[in-house]
C-alpha cells in the first residue's frame, strides 16, 4: 500500500516519467505531500482494523458538542480575521437596521457606514425593485435578518457566527436522524453526520447566508413528517416549511413540496394544525410585500420573474458537480458515495421517495438561475440546502455494504475536515471565497507552477469548449468509478482495488492522460489565463479584528 504513495511521488522528479506523463507533475507540489499522508493513513487504517473491534456509537449529544465545538471555533477564528464578504455584509446591515430602528429603510445605515463594524471601506448598497411609495429596499429576503437581529445585538458579527455554528451542528444531527430513519444502520447515519460537519456546510458556518438555515429547516421538517407526527411536531413542521420562503424566493418550491408532504402523510388535527401554522406564515409574508410593494408575493422584490431565471440548467448541473471553483466533488469528495447511493436507490425508493422529493424541489430553482455559483462565496452555495438528502443517500451506500467506495468513506471524511481547517486557517489569503471564473486560490496554493491544478479542472462558469472536454472527462471517470463500486460488490477482486490508493492513481493518471491528449493538449501552458486579479476582499487590518 505504501508504495503505491510513495512510488508516484518519485516518478514525478523523474524527468523521462514527467514528460510522458505530464499529470505526476501534480505531486511535485504540496498534493505530493497528501499523496504521500493520505497512502500512510490508509497502510495505518488497514493495520488497526486488522482486528475486530466494536462499532463506535456515539452519543447524539456528543455529536452535537463536538460539531458545535468545532464549527464554532473555526468561525471564531475566521470572521476574527477576514471581513465579510458577497451578501454577508447586506444581510448583516438589515439585521442592525431591523434591531436598533426596527426598520428596512437602509439609507441611513449606509450614509452612516454603520457596516464598518464587519467590513472596512466602503460598500454599495444592494437594492432591489423600489417600493411603492419609491424609497429603496433591499434586495434580499427579510428572513435571516429577522433571524440574526436579536443576536446581532448581543455580539455582532461574531455572534451571529457562533448562531450559524450551532444550527449547522444541529443540521448534521437531524441528517444523521433521516439517515436512520432510511437505514436504520447506526454507522450509516454517522456517515450522513460526517457529511455535514465537512464542506460545503462548515464553510457556511461562518458565512452569514441563508444556506444553514434553509437546510435545517428542510431537515427538521422533513424529519417530522416522515416520524409520525403529533400536533406539535406538526406545528414546527408547518412552521419550518412557512419560514423557508422568507428565507430566500428559491425555497418556495421546497416548502410547496413539504406542505403536499404534510397533507399525504399526516391525518386529522396534525394535518390541520400544519396546514394552519404554513398558512399562516406564508399570508403574513404575502402581506408583507403587498404593503412594501403593493404586490403580494415575494418575487415582487426582483419585480416579477427574475432575469436569472433563464440560465441553462445542464451547465448548471454539471457546474455544481464538478465546477473547480463552485461544484461540490472538487471541494468535497465524500460526496462519492452520494452519487454511489442514488445508483443504488432502485430497491428503496419506497422508502425515500419522499427525500427525493423535497430534494428534486430544492435543486429545480437552481438549474435555470443564471449565476447558479452563487456569486462571491465560498463552493457549492446553492447546494448545502440539499446537502441533508445527500447525506441519507450517501448513508444508503454504506448500509449496502462496506465494499468498493463504502472503504473510503473515513478517509474522505477527513479530508473534508483537514480541507475546512486548511482553508480558513490564514483567511488572508483568500483560499475560501471564489468569484466568477478565475482560477481558485486554493488550487494555486496546491501547484506545483502556476496554472498546474486549474489546467486538470474544468470551469463551466463562463466555459471554453477545452473545460467541456475537461468536465466530459470527469464525467467518464465517474461513471467508471460508480461501475467499479457496483462491480465490487460481487467481486473481491475488484472490491481489492478500493483497499489502498491503486485505483485512486490508476484514476489520476487515466484523467491526465484524457486532458493532456484530447481535452486540453499542450499542457498547463495552453489553460486559460492563470492569473489571479486582485477583485476579492481583504483581510481585516489587526486595529478591527
Amino acid at each position: 500500500m505504501l508504495a503505491w504513495g510513495v512510488l508516484p511521488v518519485a516518478l514525478s522528479f523523474h524527468p523521462a516519467s514527467a514528460r510522458a506523463l505530464p499529470v505526476l507533475g501534480l505531486l511535485r507540489g504540496p498534493l505530493g505531500l497528501l499523496w504521500a499522508g493520505l497512502a500512510l493513513a490508509v497502510a495505518i487504517h488497514g493495520f488497526v482494523t486488522q482486528s475486530a473491534r466494536p462499532a463506535l456509537r456515539p452519543s447524539p449529544l456528543l455529536l452535537f458538542a463536538v460539531s458545535a465545538v468545532l464549527l464554532a471555533l473555526i468561525g471564531a477564528h475566521y470572521t476574527s480575521r477576514m471581513q465579510a464578504t458577497g451578501d454577508e455584509p447586506h444581510y448583516l446591515v438589515m439585521a442592525q437596521s431591523l434591531w436598533r430602528e426596527g426598520d428596512l429603510d437602509l439609507r441611513d445605515n449606509y450614509a452612516r457606514q454603520d457596516y464598518h463594524e464587519f467590513t472596512p471601506g466602503s460598500l454599495t448598497p444592494h437594492y432591489g425593485e423600489p417600493r411603492a411609495d419609491g424609497r429603496p429596499f433591499p434586495a434580499h429576503s427579510p428572513g435571516l435578518p429577522l433571524l440574526l437581529a436579536p443576536v446581532y445585538a448581543l455580539g455582532g458579527r461574531a455572534a451571529c457566527a457562533v448562531l450559524l455554528a450551532l444550527l449547522a451542528a444541529a443540521l448534521a444531527g437531524e441528517t444523521r436522524r433521516l439517515a436512520l430513519l432510511a437505514t436504520g444502520d447506526e454507522a450509516a447515519a454517522l456517515t450522513a453526520w460526517a457529511v455535514v460537519i465537512g464542506p460545503p456546510v462548515a464553510l457556511y458556518s461562518f458565512h452569514t447566508y441563508t444556506e444553514v438555515p434553509s437546510a435545517l429547516a428542510v431537515a427538521l421538517a422533513l424529519r417530522l413528517l416522515l416520524g409520525g407526527a403529533g400536533v406539535g411536531a406538526a406545528a414546527l413542521a408547518g412552521a419550518l416549511a412557512g419560514a423557508l420562503p422568507w428565507l430566500h424566493p428559491k425555497m418556495i418550491p421546497a416548502a410547496g413540496v413539504l406542505g403536499a408532504l404534510g397533507l399525504v402523510r399526516l391525518r386529522g388535527r396534525p394535518r390541520l394544525v400544519l396546514l394552519a401554522v404554513a398558512a399562516a406564515e406564508v399570508a403574513a409574508l404575502c402581506v408583507f410585500y403587498w404593503r412594501v410593494f403593493g404586490r403580494p408575493t415575494p418575487l415582487a422584490v426582483y419585480g416579477g420573474m427574475p432575469q436569472d431565471a433563464s440560465g441553462q440548467p445542464v451547465r448548471a448541473l454539471v457546474g455544481l458537480l464538478l465546477d473547480r471553483s463552485f461544484g461540490l466533488l472538487p471541494h468535497a469528495p465524500l460526496f462519492l458515495l452520494a452519487l454511489a447511493g442514488l445508483v443504488r436507490l432502485r430497491g428503496h425508493l419506497r422508502a425515500t421517495w419522499p427525500q427525493l422529493l423535497v430534494g428534486a424541489a430544492v435543486l429545480a430553482p437552481v438549474l435555470p438561475w443564471r449565476m447558479w455559483w452563487g456569486g462571491q462565496c465560498p463552493p457549492a452555495r446553492f447546494l448545502v440546502p440539499l446537502v441533508p438528502l445527500l447525506g441519507v443517500l450517501a448513508a444508503l451506500r454504506v448500509a449496502a455494504g462496506g465494499t468498493g467506495l463504502a472503504r473510503w468513506r473515513g478517509a474522505l471524511a477527513a479530508l473534508g475536515v483537514a480541507y475546512v481547517l486548511f482553508v480558513s486557517f490564514e483567511p488572508g489569503r483568500l483560499l475560501l471565497v471564489n468569484r466568477g471564473s478565475r482560477p481558485t486560490r486554493l488550487w494555486e496554493a496546491l501547484s506545483a507552477s502556476p496554472g498546474q491544478v486549474a489546467h486538470y479542472l474544468p470551469s463551466l462558469v463562463a466555459p471554453q469548449p477545452d473545460d467541456w472536454r475537461t468536465a466530459v472527462v470527469w464525467l467518464v471517470a465517474l461513471a467508471v468509478l460508480l461501475a467499479l463500486d457496483l462491480l465490487a460488490a460481487r467481486g473481491r477482486r475488484i472490491d481489492a482495488w478500493f483497499r489502498g490508493l491503486v485505483l485512486p492513481a490508476i484514476l489520476l493518471l487515466a484523467v491526465g492522460l484524457g486532458v493532456d491528449n484530447w481535452a486540453r493538449p499542450g499542457g498547463a501552458s495552453a489553460s486559460p489565463a492563470t492569473a489571479v486579479p486582485d477583485v476579492a476582499p481583504a483581510a481585516l487590518p489587526s486595529g478591527e479584528r
